[in-house]
């Protein structure tokens, strides 16, 4: 089944998954594009009068006991009737250097307080291709260790098993997986 795109809530068991309609994270038109054109793409990419390809959605996976947010290429400032859904998850996986700038990232972390946060959607060496134009998260997962002073596990594997109790405190805590990914 694809989920990409899903908007409604649905069930399967102790699976929920919600899935929130918002906007792909895009780039104002320039001033001097009278037409109101992206440039490259010839359309209009920000809302309110986007395409409908730069229509989005985050996802909320409830399972376990854990509320997993899927932040996908979302914009940094979803529509404000989503943060009910958003605050206090526990598991808040986010386009780190990528899409989303680094303050950004950090703004959505201080907004929606998760207990953990994990980098997704950045440069992995032996697996992104340099034309993707994708960074490492080297860079913001040293910032939140040394300035932030947040819990960072660099992870040693591809392979991460969380649930409740051990995320039971837990506050802003990194799960890293750096350049680890799986081969198939």
């Amino acid at each position: 089944m694809v989920l990409e795109r899903l908007v409604g809530r649905f069930t399967l068991g102790d699976i929920e998954i919600t899935g929130l309609a918002d906007k792909h994270k895009c780039e104002p038109t320039p001033a001097d594009k009278p037409d109101g054109s992206s440039a490259d793409l010839h359309v209009e990419t920000c809302p309110p009068n986007n395409v409908i390809a730069f229509d989005n959605a985050i996802q909320l996976v409830q399972t376990g006991g854990l509320r997993i947010a899927i932040w996908g290429d979302n914009r940094a400032s979803p529509d404000p009737s989503l943060d009910h859904y958003l605050k206090n998850v526990d598991v808040l996986i986010l386009p780190v250097d990528s899409i989303l700038t680094r303050a950004e990232v950090d703004a959505i972390v201080g907004k929606y307080d998760p207990r953990t946060v994990i980098p997704a959607h950045y440069h992995v060496t032996g697996l992104t291709t340099d034309v993707s134009g994708l960074e490492s998260a080297d860079g913001w997962v040293n910032d939140q260790e040394k300035v932030h002073h947040a819990d960072v596990r660099r992870l040693d594997s591809a392979d991460l098993t969380l649930n409740a109790a051990e995320l039971k405190g837990a506050h802003h805590r990194v799960y890293y997986f750096g350049n680890h990914f799986v081969e198939k």
